[in-house]
């Protein structure tokens, strides 16, 4: 019976109206008992499946948790990433990715409901309530030179703030490099690593973490008053699947670019996306540590900076405080 699962689901999934027992039957070449025994199946791992006489089944609501079948149907059309990995639970979707490289030598995507160590960049903690965010680990295999991963994260966090943006109608702003927000509350963050040697990059590990579905009262006591999320700002819930599927093609769109051309082609979209302009700020970098203004980025993604003694600095990577 579970063969025929996924083909199922995908059927189902995919219609708005309903599917006949018979037809569905007929074309996996199946009895309508083992249709209706999967469909059985599916209501009790919380699938909601209308059934009626002369017109069959339809999907009327999706569990809570990730659905491995459905993820890997919105891969479908994605020519970067071959499969997606879904846990119900995981330490930490980085972790499990960075595990998984050794034993598959393609580009995938890692899912949780839930994350119970989840780490953002410098090591800081990163709330992963069940079943109300994005926790997500990006594996790309670029095979390019080191030096060219400077620019990464900026192409990505403009695919990541342009979904925001141009899908749900919410103006969100990157805070250079990588983190996304949304008037003066962060809504994602994500963090890059990678595997090289001297040959170049084989393989980079994204985890991306985007607050979905949080209510302001789900946030903790640090974060209420500078954390938000997708529902909050869009004033209704926001389903998932769409939203992956929205997120995974524009970083398929935003990773070509960063194989195919130089970050100086989209430089000026991106400062247009960032809000550190024409603000004092503290920028941390290892042991450095100044106040002054942000006033161009390099072509190699390198953040200038002007401090209040008027010295100009370069940042790699330093962490902002808005």
């Amino acid at each position: 019976m579970s063969k025929y699962k996924q083909k199922i689901i995908k059927y189902l999934y995919k219609q708005d109206a309903y599917l006949s027992g018979q037809h569905i039957a007929e074309t996996l070449n199946c009895s309508r008992v083992t249709v209706k025994k999967v469909i059985d199946q599916l209501r009790s791992d919380g699938f909601k499946i209308d059934s009626q006489s002369n017109k069959g089944y339809k999907i009327v609501q999706i569990p809570p948790e990730w659905q491995e079948d459905i993820v890997n149907i919105e891969l479908n059309d994605c020519k970067i990433l071959n499969r997606a990995i879904v846990q119900t639970q995981v330490d930490s979707t980085q972790l499990l990715a960075k595990s998984q490289i050794t034993h598959d030598d393609g580009s995938f995507i890692v899912l949780s409901d839930e994350q119970t160590k989840g780490r953002g960049r410098f090591n800081r903690e990163w709330s992963s309530l069940k079943s109300k965010g994005l926790w997500m680990s990006v594996v790309l295999r670029p095979n390019i030179p080191i030096h060219r991963m400077s620019t990464f994260n900026l192409f990505i966090s403009l695919a990541i703030q342009q979904v925001i943006e141009d899908n749900y109608a919410i103006k969100s702003q990157i805070k250079w490099p990588n983190d996304i927000y949304i008037g003066n509350k962060k809504v994602c963050g994500f963090l890059t690593e990678m595997i090289a040697d001297t040959d170049g990059v084989n393989a980079i590990i994204c985890g991306i973490g985007i607050n979905l579905n949080q209510t302001q009262d789900e946030f903790n006591q640090v974060n209420q008053d500078r954390a938000t999320s997708i529902n909050i700002a869009h004033g209704s819930t926001i389903n998932p699947y769409t939203f992956l599927k929205h997120l995974i093609h524009a970083i398929e769109e935003r990773y070509n670019q960063f194989l195919n051309m130089p970050f100086s082609e989209i430089k000026a979209l991106y400062k247009e996306k960032s809000m550190i302009w024409d603000k004092t700020l503290t920028y941390t970098e290892g042991q450095k540590q100044i106040k002054g203004k942000a006033i161009d980025i390099q072509d190699n993604g390198f953040l200038t900076v002007i401090s209040e003694d008027g010295e100009l600095h370069q940042f790699m990577s330093a962490d902002i405080e808005i």
